[in-house]
């Protein structure tokens, strides 16, 4: 009896929660999760970057103690917990590291630039991938929350959501608007990590999708660069064809036509690929090139003949 009165009570709240009209609270209810898991994930990691600290040695939290007392810089030394090796000191020893914190630290006090703008700045630095810190730093400054499957549920949903009034807005032609909806949606899948690799498998899908819907909205705005790091992200994630030849078009935006004859190439192994699309692509690729060609014969040509 408990059994069966337990199955139809599950029964009884799945069908509570498939209702249309009470969508908007389930769908509140899981946001309000999903913010609850984020919030005990930070905690966790302040409290994993202290007993990090305070195992260090003498060396290492000598140089990062001056930034401590500034939140801005807290948080980033905060990152180098994160390390792929445990191994806080080679960040908290990298001369590189400490005097591009000193420069912060001194801008900050001066008033030369507000704690988020010098937060924008350093993060750009170190994302950077001429920065000799770039690779670790990418994988020490990723944030994390972890989430069962109820709430992996609602953030994905929520993540829809935006994505989906980031299409709407790229109907009708409002890639700025349409960038920020995407930028939201995709700010939601890079925070969340799933405990099952078949939930993972979801969030990296749809990292995926988000990140080829903003290379299409940088696309058509006239941001080829942009636009090639989004499908480079996704192409490093999860390759398909479709983010090779969107990388493609971008690259021939670009004015990087070997590189994008090379991306349609590669696109043509994969047995998704449609054929008929990669010859196209091609066609166009080309006709760029001889455009291309042309403008610049044109341009050279009249300097010549004005000399």
């Amino acid at each position: 009896m408990d059994g069966g009165g337990g199955g139809g009570m599950e029964a009884s709240f799945k069908e509570f929660l498939a209702r249309p009209e009470n969508r908007k609270l389930v769908e509140k209810q899981q946001r309000k999760e999903v913010r609850q898991s984020v919030a005990l994930q930070e905690r966790a990691e302040l409290l994993r970057f202290k007993d990090t600290l305070l195992a260090s040695d003498f060396e290492a939290q000598a140089a990062v103690a001056p930034f401590l007392n500034t939140p801005v810089l807290r948080r980033i030394v905060q990152t180098f917990a994160n390390d792929s090796r445990g191994d806080f000191a080679r960040w908290a020893r990298n001369p590189r590291v400490i005097e591009m914190l000193s420069q912060a630290q001194a801008a900050i006090r001066e008033g030369r630039v507000s704690e988020a703008e010098m937060e924008h700045l350093l993060l750009a630095q170190l994302r950077d991938p001429e920065h000799e810190a770039h690779a670790q730093f990418s994988e020490a400054a990723r944030p994390r929350a972890r989430l069962p499957t109820e709430a992996l549920v609602g953030a994905l949903n929520e993540h829809l959501q935006e994505r989906r009034a980031g299409n709407a807005l790229f109907r009708q032609r409002l890639w700025g608007e349409a960038i920020e909806k995407y930028t939201r949606a995709a700010s939601i899948v890079e925070l969340i990590e799933a405990l099952s690799s078949a939930d993972q498998d979801e969030v990296d899908s749809n990292r995926a999708a988000v990140w080829l819907n903003l290379a299409a909205a940088h696309l058509h705005r006239g941001e080829p660069g942009e636009a090639e790091r989004f499908c480079s992200r996704a192409l490093e994630l999860r390759p398909s064809a479709k983010a090779l030849l969107r990388r493609a078009r971008a690259r021939a935006a670009g004015r990087r036509f070997e590189a994008a004859l090379e991306d349609a190439r590669d696109a043509e192994k994969l047995p998704e690929a449609d054929l008929a699309e990669v010859d196209e692509l091609r066609e166009e690729v080309e006709r760029l090139r001889r455009r291309d060609g042309e403008r610049e014969r044109l341009a050279f040509g009249g300097m010549f003949d004005k000399a």
